[in-house]
């Protein structure tokens, strides 16, 4: 589908979802030029989704049409074949890459890549630990009490972005899976 970026900002995953589930709730604040035509509206997004075989619950409506508080349509998606119709997207910096695949999961590089079984790769995923996270991501830091005046400490964004990237390796390898793709290979 075509996007129109002017409406971007008026598109909200609902907190309550989780954003990368197959199915969930999208709160649109109806703009202010669209406000008298949101039966259009609702009519001209429901034809897209329907365009993509996703079917959805009838709209809810929060705040008043009028004037003080901005319309809300909340849209539930109750089924949505397009899930994982392509290979979800990892994406992780090269040195976030060799963090998560060389010391956490234990792959070794060779030929320009790494090569793993799906299915291995799936086993190695379950067995991260957040001890093991936090090693990974521990930097050396200055204080008189240590020995050898360095103690290592784990950085909160690095622990965020290593969990990240394990979720999204993980996401590939459940997609390559059903797909029954037996081999991957990262670069």
């Amino acid at each position: 589908m075509k996007w129109d970026r002017r409406f971007k900002d008026f598109f909200q995953l609902d907190n309550s979802c989780a954003p990368l589930d197959p199915v969930g709730t999208i709160r649109l604040e109806v703009p202010p030029v669209l406000i008298g035509q949101m039966g259009q509206l609702e009519a001209a997004i429901q034809n897209e989704l329907a365009k993509l075989k996703i079917k959805t619950a009838p709209f809810a409506h929060e705040g008043n049409s009028g004037k003080s508080v901005k319309p809300v349509i909340v849209i539930s998606i109750v089924d949505n074949p397009t899930v994982l119709a392509e290979p979800p997207v990892v994406n992780m910096s090269y040195v976030r890459g060799r963090i998560v695949l060389r010391d956490l999961l234990g792959y070794k590089y060779a030929n320009g890549r790494y090569e793993f079984d799906a299915e291995d790769l799936l086993k190695r995923l379950a067995a991260v630990t957040e001890e093991k996270i936090s090693a990974c991501t521990a930097s050396p830091v200055r204080d008189a009490k240590a020995p050898g005046g360095v103690r290592s400490t784990p950085s909160p964004v690095s622990i965020k972005a290593v969990r990240r990237c394990l979720e999204e390796v993980q996401r590939y390898a459940q997609w390559a899976l059903s797909h029954r793709y037996r081999r991957i290979t990262a670069a």
